[in-house]
């Protein structure tokens, strides 16, 4: 907040400049007193925003003539005052016209007639003096208009910044912006407390001049119960004369500070408080504490942001320590037992050899699932046109059910597709089909997969959506999937059969990220829908 401190004259009368000069002293006579300036007319108009010297930048109050607003710049210049800057019109005579040319220089206030002879029994008999303290003294510490729109610029520079900033940037970015948000604000100090179990932690703190930062609870805050409901608490300057006769000369330092606390929101949790301090006087506007409000949330979202990076990233590293542990430790004893296997083969019976062969096949699936989820997650890597049959061609001969059919209903063109994923697609797809298996060839004990046998029949096609929109399907002769648990067939871990629950789980992240969508429902079997989505849309071959 620029900090305005003179009450200026603007016009060239000799007479009126002295009467504006006694009316200050007789308004304000302590410390508080604001100087007396004057700005005369062709000064006013050769400044420009460009000029070194401004003549209203410092003023809290202007006092004026009609003579001087009959110059329609003078005027205007004096209309575009910020709001929290009053202009006081003195009249020469009460006339329509006077009070036309006081309405065209934004009078807040007007003044008829001369100032009444001075003595100093009457010193405060001028209604200047008057009309300085009622119009004056109250804005003196508020915030204006342009205040606000300088800290509205600030904050929306902050908010490029710390949507922008890295993990490793995050302290600096929000100790930079509490900086340039106090000095704009024309605050003493901006402290903010996150919450560390039952206390409130000084995790940034702006203090120039230096401030007790030790933590401290909730309820040592001021209206701790608002706080905790998510509401503002704003505490204005009281009087010094007040504060002066308090009792407890510490309480006295309390009423005499202006504090606004801000609750750090996220998730619906209060994770701290953001205060604002000043030692100088201060009313503060409903407008200058929506900006803190606003201040704040950006804080609460970065910091909870980062939190989430960083909980993301350890996570991450779990998954990696996970996808080495499978991908060394359990498939390498897995191999070992395959090559064993594969040595005795002509030494024992099919009936024995088959299961043998079918569980370490299984074990290899789910391992291979693993690492898809632990390595892949929902990315996608580089896209090209495919043709879709093909991948689906190339998919179904690594799955082992030498019995199973795939029939291709109709040619589906080409679509924009990571040729990795979409062939994880459709081999998850066909591997629920086969463990789902066949109503026409139920299982005996000891066959391929439970449910049901290695017989089924897939088909795959083109499909529309009806709007326009192209896809395909995939379907099967199996026992179809119960309308109780459609909404649950992509949940990762769900499953009817003895599996892993994972297949589908990898078909829905692959859809997703391609910016495509799945359904499915029976008819004679099960059916799986995925609607290409504009950007990847199928092409003729």
């Amino acid at each position: 907040m620029h900090r305005r401190s003179a009450v200026t004259y603007v016009g060239d009368d000799p007479d009126v400049r002295a009467r504006v000069s006694r009316a200050v002293e007789a308004a304000w006579d302590d410390a508080r007193a604001p100087d007396c300036r004057t700005a005369a007319t062709d000064v006013l108009l050769e400044a420009t925003e460009d000029t070194d010297i401004q003549p209203l930048a410092d003023a809290c109050g202007i006092v004026t003539t009609t003579e001087a607003a009959t110059d329609s710049s003078i005027a205007d210049r004096l209309a575009a005052t910020p709001d929290n800057v009053p202009v006081i019109v003195v009249l020469e005579t009460a006339t329509a016209e006077e009070f036309r040319l006081a309405l065209r220089a934004g009078a807040d206030d007007l003044v008829s007639g001369p100032a009444p002879e001075e003595s100093e029994s009457n010193r405060e008999a001028d209604p200047l003096v008057e009309r300085l303290l009622n119009e004056v003294e109250p804005r003196r510490d508020r915030f204006g208009s342009d205040d606000a729109d300088r800290l509205r610029e600030v904050l929306l520079d902050a908010g490029s910044t710390l949507m922008s900033t890295r993990s490793d940037e995050v302290d600096t970015k929000i100790s930079w912006t509490m900086e340039n948000v106090g000095e704009h604000a024309d605050l003493d100090r901006i402290v903010c407390f996150l919450r560390d179990e039952e206390a409130l932690e000084p995790a940034y703190v702006w203090c120039p001049d230096g401030c007790d930062t030790a933590p401290r609870p909730l309820d040592e805050f001021p209206d701790a119960k608002r706080l905790s409901t998510f509401e503002n608490v704003v505490r204005s300057s009281v009087p010094p004369e007040s504060a002066e006769s308090s009792t407890d000369e510490s309480d006295a330092l309390d009423q005499a500070a202006s504090t606004v606390h801000v609750p750090l929101v996220a998730d619906w949790e209060l994770v701290g408080v953001l205060a604002f301090e000043t030692d100088a006087p201060r009313t503060w506007t409903d407008e200058e504490v929506d900006l803190y409000r606003t201040f704040a949330d950006l804080i609460a979202y970065t910091i909870a942001r980062n939190d989430r990076r960083l909980e993301l990233r350890r996570r991450t590293e779990q998954l990696e320590q996970f996808s080495s542990v499978v991908s060394h430790d359990l498939r390498n004893p897995l191999n070992v037992l395959s090559g064993y296997l594969k040595m005795v083969e002509g030494e024992v019976s099919a009936s024995t050899y088959e299961p043998m062969d079918r569980a370490v096949t299984r074990m290899e699936t789910l391992i291979d699932n693993l690492l898809m989820l632990a390595k892949r997650g929902e990315t996608i890597g580089e896209t090209e046109s495919l043709s879709v049959t093909g991948v689906a061609e190339e998919a179904w001969k690594t799955v082992r059910a030498p019995h199973a059919t795939l029939t291709i209903a109709d040619e589906i063109g080409q679509v924009h597709a990571d040729p990795n994923r979409l062939r994880q697609l459709f081999e998850n797809l066909f591997r629920n089909s086969v463990e789902h298996g066949s109503t026409n060839s139920r299982a005996e004990p000891g066959d391929a997969v439970d449910h049901g046998g290695p017989s089924v029949e897939i088909e795959i096609g083109p499909r529309t959506d009806g709007a326009g929109g192209e896809g395909m399907y995939i379907a099967d002769d199996g026992p179809g999937v119960p309308p109780e648990i459609r909404g649950s067939v992509f949940d990762s871990g769900f499953s009817t059969a003895d599996s892993s629950g994972i297949g589908l789980a990898i078909v829905d992240r692959v859809v997703d990220a391609h910016g495509w969508e799945v359904e499915v429902h029976n008819d004679g079997g099960a059916v799986f829908e995925v609607f290409f989505g504009a950007e990847t849309a199928v092409t003729p071959r």
